[in-house]
């Protein structure tokens, strides 16, 4: 008497397949430009009035400061432009930061905010010096006498909008660069300017 084994297959029947799941990468918003953008010419403002015009009594006042000297030759000459935002709005930057004593190599005319860098040969100026000019902090808990609120710093080189995380102060003022600080909530749009030609 023979005995016959066969093997149980269960039925037959195939296991589900695995269910693919596809990780979810949370997205840091990005920053662009504003859609509409302001022209920055000689005497236009460019936000609601916030400090008084020239530089403070701590400020630049004759003496050098910051390594900043008084004018004396403007053989080289460009323009950077400062934004400043609280709670998205803007702030007006002084007019005349820079013109008590002597005419610095950093200075402003008006409130567009545009920074007029004007020496006798080129060389690295940064947004550090030009307050130290003003005679205003700058730092990430205080800007121009602002505190408590949270400090975000942009630059735009060629309609590239960039954060800047390292020291403020030095950050470089070069052609034409757009420096925006936030203060307050991030506003990921940032405002637009374009360059009258005489700038």
């Amino acid at each position: 008497m023979s005995a016959t084994l066969s093997a149980c297959g269960g039925g037959g029947a195939s296991a589900p397949a695995a269910a693919v799941v596809t990780p979810v990468t949370p997205t840091t918003p990005t920053y662009q430009l504003a859609a509409t953008s302001t022209l920055l010419t000689a005497g236009v403002t460019v936000g609601t009035p916030n400090w008084p015009d020239g530089s403070t009594a701590s400020g630049g006042n004759g003496a050098p400061v910051a390594g900043i000297n008084c004018l004396v030759t403007e053989d080289y000459h460009i323009h950077a432009h400062l934004t400043i935002l609280r709670d998205g709005n803007a702030l007006a930057i002084p007019a005349h930061i820079g013109l008590q004593g002597c005419a610095y190599e950093l200075h402003t005319h008006d409130q567009s905010g545009v920074i007029h860098i004007e020496t006798s040969s080129a060389r690295q100026f940064t947004l550090g010096q030009l307050f130290a000019v003003w005679g205003q902090p700058l730092s990430r808990s205080n800007v121009a006498g602002i505190t408590g609120l949270p400090v975000t710093v942009l630059y735009n080189d060629s309609d590239t909008v960039l954060e800047w995380t390292g020291d403020i102060g030095a950050l470089e003022l070069t052609s034409h660069r757009s420096i925006t600080i936030e203060l307050g909530a991030p506003q990921y749009t940032v405002p637009a300017y374009r360059w009258d030609a005489g700038l």
